[in-house]
């Protein structure tokens, strides 16, 4: 593992410096993102790993620091000054930056000029070649070498632009690769020397994208913007090389019906007025897909037809059904629910109808984070998956996702609003939401007023108590909390911590280390104050348990020998809720009334509590008898009808007693996906003891 330059002087700042040099220092001084500087971070923390040197660490209230003896150790490197250290691509990075050259300077790309590009040996590149070659061929376009004048690709446009759009997403989804980023922006735009560089041009289009956000009744994510900057300029150079799409005539018209076709009309006269460029409508009907599949901030759903939400309003209701049925809750605000999804789903949509790609870095932190959830999610997704005829890939599942758990993680809480919040995040909705939740949930009292864009919180003035924002903001007259799209329980702990300064107005108590000072003088001299304080801080920090994350238990915890039964019939549906609940009850998990609340939900609602052939889960809202969060497990031998229809036959039925949205969704997961394998329903029906139940869990679990 090696340092670029830029990471090689940052770590150099941070060594060199004799207190803990603030976050915020570091955007300024570096002229980078905060994100970027904490990927950076990341990045020289796993090179001081590699050199068995002590990580950077952050020092509460203060900043980061360098430990002691990695200063040291690093001495050794300071004649170097790190000008010798290269940047080593990784493998994704040359792949994409080949495959770009190859799409946009195909005059350009020959092996020379590929060496040069990615500092890489004649054998790597050709290693590259055949891998990308491969990639081409699956994707409709064809690779070849031509003597004299270098690789040339074959093929239709519309593959090519699509294979364009998967690099900008790839590029936009890995925020910590500054140079190729840098490389394939000069590559679309040559006027500009690097990603920063901003040139008359970019900016126009950027400004008639703010235009045309008007004329669509939406704001875009500022993402959003840049990503559509960079495709507008490519479409542009694609005409100039006359290299032209061509849509079907009947996509043609049916794209015309939309509101984006007129915003994409609204671009394109723009830009054919100022540059003298003309676009074909085959061009302007591009520009519409990509509009379609634009990531929204807010969305005004009143400018749209009928005919553009009907069709996605019932895939939004079926999966809220399906999730409702799948994870055992009921959402109080479902209408609130319905509306942010659409809003997420629409562009969804198109981007799968149109292979347009997404950029998310938050996919893998969002699954890690929640993948309950997640899971949940991934199996409503087939309503939409049917709709829009294609696989739903995981990135986009992850964003839908924080939809979901911005809704099951919002809790009712009569609590007195004491602090007015904004919420400035550059993620899109779900997302927005998401952190919304968990910082509402997280601090009494704290009233989110809105989230808004970076581009928004700079365009108005805004009221509020404290900001919190996913992008650096310098602090004016309101305090401002940095914090990462997803939050992890050390960045709670922080959250917590940093609202006690701004507002606890209680004079601060002497902290463990203060105390600890104050026991040692009275028995020792000390030599060395700062010194051995800073020592007893650094020890007491490593050992400070971080804030507690809500545990949701695992399957095999919940059920056991105690609550498995397998019995071979009962009288009747009623009977089966009855007989399956009993071990809860004797555990005091659930009150008898909780049991008649599942039996009269059967009777009012019907039995939707089949969750599919053969399988019933019963259960009712937590308010009406749960003490504890239970499951218990019926096998029967004869199934029990909980109506006429043969699809509502059960012999295996799962009570669940959930005390809250979240805590059962763990082991409600592992559940739905053991019973998701006909093999295991057929092993769990013909049980002769509880062991072979127990095992199937296990293996469920480990799998």
């Amino acid at each position: 593992m090696v340092l670029d330059k830029r990471r090689a002087h940052l770590l150099s700042i941070i060594q060199h410096s004799h207190e803990p040099v603030p976050a915020k220092d570091l955007v300024a001084r570096m002229n980078l993102s905060q994100r970027t500087i904490y990927y950076d971070l990341d990045h020289i923390n796993s090179w001081l790993r590699s050199k068995e040197l002590e990580p950077i660490e952050s020092k509460h209230g203060k900043g980061l620091f360098l430990p002691p003896a990695s200063k040291s150790s690093l001495m050794v490197y300071q004649d170097q000054s790190f000008e010798d250290w290269q940047y080593q691509l990784s493998k994704q990075e040359r792949e994409v930056l080949i495959k770009a050259k190859i799409l946009l300077e195909e005059q350009d790309a020959s092996m020379k000029r590929f060496m040069d590009l990615t500092s890489m040996s004649r054998g790597t590149i050709t290693k590259v070649i055949k891998v990308i070659k491969q990639e081409f061929n699956e994707a409709g376009l064809e690779l070849y070498y031509k003597k004299g004048s270098g690789y040339r690709l074959g093929g239709p446009e519309d593959a090519k632009r699509t294979m364009l759009s998967t690099i900008l997403a790839t590029i936009f989804s890995h925020p910590d690769w500054q140079n190729v980023r840098n490389e394939v922006y000069k590559m679309i735009h040559p006027e500009a020397a690097t990603w920063s560089h901003e040139t008359d041009q970019r900016r126009l289009v950027r400004e008639i994208l703010f235009e045309a956000e008007k004329e669509l009744g939406l704001t875009l994510t500022d993402e959003m913007v840049e990503m559509l900057s960079l495709q507008i300029l490519m479409v542009m150079n694609r005409i100039e090389l006359h290299k032209y799409i061509l849509v079907p005539r009947a996509e043609k018209e049916v794209l015309k019906q939309t509101k984006a076709y007129k915003a994409a009309m609204l671009i394109t006269n723009k830009l054919e007025n100022a540059k003298g460029i003309t676009f074909p409508d085959d061009e302007v009907c591009f520009i519409t897909m990509n509009l379609l599949g634009s990531k929204v901030q807010h969305d005004n759903f009143d400018r749209y037809t009928e005919w553009e939400l009907s069709g996605l309003k019932e895939v939004v209701q079926q999966m809220i059904d399906d999730f409702q049925l799948y994870s055992c809750v009921v959402f109080d605000d479902r209408n609130g629910l319905e509306e942010n999804l659409i809003s997420h789903i629409k562009p969804t949509y198109y981007r799968l109808k149109y292979g347009l790609q997404i950029a998310n870095d938050l996919s893998d932190s969002i699954q890690r984070t929640y993948p309950d959830i997640f899971h949940l999610t991934k199996r409503v997704m087939r309503h939409l998956e049917l709709y829009a005829g294609k696989t739903i890939p995981d990135e986009e599942a992850a964003y839908i996702t924080l939809h979901f758990g911005g809704w099951l993680t919002k809790e009712k809480k009569k609590v007195e609003t004491k602090f007015k919040a904004l919420i400035v995040c550059e993620n899109g909705i779900g997302t927005s939401n998401m952190l919304r939740t968990q910082l509402e949930n997280l601090i009494a009292g704290l009233n989110v007023v809105t989230t808004i864009s970076m581009r928004e919180y700079r365009m108005n003035e805004h009221v509020a108590d404290v900001i919190f924002s996913t992008n650096y903001i310098k602090a004016k007259e309101v305090p401002v909390i940095h914090v990462p799209a997803i939050l992890t329980n050390p960045e709670k702990e922080r959250v917590i911590q940093r609202m006690n300064e701004l507002f606890d107005s209680k004079p601060p108590e002497k902290n463990e280390a203060d105390r600890l000072m104050e026991v040692i003088k009275r028995h020792s001299t000390i030599h060395q104050e700062d010194e051995l304080k800073k020592e007893l801080i650094h020890l007491l920090e490593q050992n400070t348990p971080r804030t507690k994350e809500l545990r949701k238990p695992m399957l095999n915890e919940l059920l056991t020998e105690q609550t498995i039964q397998l019995k071979d019939q009962v009288s009747s549906w009623e009977d089966a809720i009855k007989v399956a609940a009993q071990p809860l009850i004797e555990q005091q998990s659930i009150r008898p009334g909780y049991v008649e609340a599942m039996i009269t939900n059967v009777k009012e609602l019907g039995p939707y509590i089949v969750i599919a052939p053969g399988i019933a889960i019963p259960h009712a809202r937590p308010e009406t008898g749960v003490e504890q969060l239970g499951m218990s497990f019926l096998r029967l031998k004869e199934p029990v009808n909980f109506s006429e229809k043969e699809k509502h036959r059960a012999q295996l039925v799962i009570v669940l007693a959930a005390i809250d949205n979240q805590t059962h969704l763990k082991a409600l997961a592992q559940l739905t996906e053991m019973l998701s394998n006909e093999d295991n329903v057929e092993q769990l029906i013909s049980a002769k003891d509880k062991k072979t139940v127990i095992e199937l869990i296990n293996q469920t679990i480990e799998g």
